[in-house]
């Protein structure tokens, strides 16, 4: 895959964030790409900036240009499409093209480079930027595939002429398995994708394939302080770096400390200080660091890439601060990473008022981890619920649960919750009830995100 010049790919589903990063990295490689998608993304005009065709509208074998070199689906596709008769997949197949899943090409890109695949249930975002930008400091120039947007890339993938390739590799529908990493990071594993796996065995049974994947010369890195990740490490051929803040691991941090808007940790003889608050990103930042002294790079490059560390988008992203009221958007929409993300707003705006606006992705989710959903708000001051938003759920998934039964059911635990019919309800009520010294923050993989978006800039205007 080292010839790339002028290849002509086809990208199905290229709106889709993972589709994005792998369109940065391929234009970077030389290739020309047309992609189409069924409806606008915000990034189209990004793309169609650096030469990229786009498609929006039905998804007809017409799109497909004759002279393309191959095809590329994004997971979405296989999920709707599952013996792959999708107009566009079959046309590829009558020009006689190859045809690949988004993780299969990766995974052939990975064979030329050193492949550094980041996994686990959560952390996979920050970890591979925090990696990419240490890797960045010390000049390696690594092309990277990210699952968010970075802010100081403004996109999702970088291309660079070193040898190392970042990818995050996500665990559904086991698409990490096609990965080819010489360097694999596992940063937690917990129950998931309920909807796709049966239970929490057959997702540590994956994880085992995964880190088998890695060669002898390779190496992990694992949270030693995930017991889930300790019970799969015995089948690893490779070298194994643990991190964490248990004294059983190679890699530990200390002398955590969150004052005045900043953080700072200890690790060895090395001083960390972080603009970003949580003992979850002091895992993620663990990671980095262990992958970076595997690498052999200089502790001025981490330390400098991690004091510079500017987040990725809906990672404890601070919009701004109007009236003395903060507005903060995050992603977290598993219980772990909601409960983990605000004992860290908690610690970092001290005696402030927290509201958090919370949208429950998919009611599968939200039925299968009903009781720890319950036990992730604590730290809140109030969390206004909005309806349920379903993904990839079937009419009995949507029988099954309802808003009012995790409002519920986190009353019975913190007495802090609301349900909320619509956003348009929420900004209402947040109108008539907030005040100086409040934070308002977003959290879920829904419309949340855009919800606080135009809540803030309808704010900014209305002083």
């Amino acid at each position: 895959m080292t010839d790339t010049s002028q290849k002509h790919y086809f990208l199905v589903g290229i709106g889709g964030i993972g589709m994005q990063a792998l369109v940065d990295v391929m234009l970077g490689m030389g290739y020309k790409i047309t992609g189409s998608d069924i409806a606008d993304f915000p990034a189209k005009s990004r793309l169609e900036a650096k030469g990229v065709k786009v498609l929006i509208g039905p998804q007809v074998s017409e799109n497909v240009p004759a002279d393309i070199d191959g095809l590329i689906y994004s997971s979405v596709i296989k999920r709707h499409f599952p013996g792959l008769d999708h107009p566009e997949v079959l046309k590829a197949k009558e020009l006689n093209v190859p045809i690949y899943k988004r993780s299969e090409f990766i995974g052939k890109l990975a064979e030329s480079k050193i492949g550094i695949a980041v996994s686990g249930t959560h952390g996979k975002t920050t970890t591979s930027v925090l990696i990419t930008a240490i890797l960045q400091a010390a000049n390696l120039e690594p092309s990277a595939l990210i699952g968010a947007e970075v802010k100081n890339i403004k996109g999702c993938g970088v291309y660079g002429a070193g040898e190392h390739l970042v990818i995050e590799a996500c665990e559904y529908d086991r698409s990490f398995l096609d990965m080819k990493p010489k360097i694999a990071v596992l940063t937690n594993i917990e129950a998931d994708h309920l909807d796709y796996y049966k239970d929490l065995t057959e997702i540590k049974a994956a994880f085992k394939q995964f880190i088998e994947l890695v060669p002898a010369n390779g190496l992990i890195v694992a949270c030693g302080d995930d017991k889930n990740v300790l019970d799969i490490l015995d089948s690893s051929k490779a070298k194994v770096v643990t991190f964490g803040f248990n004294e059983n691991n190679d890699l530990r941090a200390t002398n955590l400390n969150i004052s005045n808007e900043k953080m700072t940790f200890k690790v060895g003889d090395m001083d960390i200080t972080m603009n970003f608050p949580g003992k979850h990103l002091v895992l993620d930042a663990l990671a980095a660091i262990a992958v970076a002294k595997h690498l052999n790079i200089d502790d001025k490059y981490i330390k400098q890439a991690l004091l510079q560390f500017d987040g990725a988008s809906r990672r404890f992203d601070v919009l701004g601060t109007k009236q003395d009221i903060t507005f903060v958007d995050d992603y977290a929409h598993h219980p772990t990473e909601i409960k983990a993300m605000l004992e860290s707003a908690k610690a970092y705006f001290k005696d402030r008022f927290i509201r958090v606006v919370f949208q429950p992705h998919q009611f599968s989710r939200t039925r299968f981890l009903l009781n720890d959903f319950a036990n992730s708000f604590e730290s809140a001051n109030e969390v206004l619920v909005a309806p349920i938003l379903p993904v990839r759920d079937t009419e009995a998934d949507k029988q099954s649960i309802s808003t009012a039964d995790l409002v519920n059911k986190i009353n019975e635990v913190s007495s802090n919750a609301k349900e909320m019919p619509s956003f348009e309800a929420i900004t209402e009520y947040l109108n008539q009830n907030i005040k100086a010294n409040d934070v308002i923050l977003s959290m879920g993989a829904g419309k949340n995100s855009d919800w606080i978006h135009k809540y803030y800039d309808e704010f900014k205007k209305a002083i």
